[in-house]
């Protein structure tokens, strides 16, 4: 592995705290990413569809057969009956 470090602060303290030991500086580098990781973390919370959900509302002709969708009342059932059923 190779890197190259701008920084001479950092570049001596890399030189002085690993001393040309691989698996130390690996082990360093695993540790901090982790620590980022957990330090940059953030939670969405989703929201709800009842409350955010809303209804189309267009005209269509009742005789015309190219709807495929005109035998759907609810879409909430027909999208957990097609999330049931769909081939995994």
């Amino acid at each position: 592995m190779t890197i190259h470090i701008d920084n001479p602060e950092i570049e001596k303290f890399f030189i002085t705290e690993f001393k040309s030991d691989v698996k130390k500086f690996s082990e360093f580098i695993l540790t901090n990413l982790k620590k980022n990781k957990i330090q940059n973390t953030f939670h969405i919370s989703p929201l709800s569809p009842e409350k955010h959900a809303y209804t189309l509302n267009y005209s269509i002709d009742e005789n015309e057969t190219s709807n495929p969708f005109k035998d759907i009342d609810d879409v909430a059932t027909y999208s957990k009956k097609l999330r049931e059923t769909a081939w995994r």
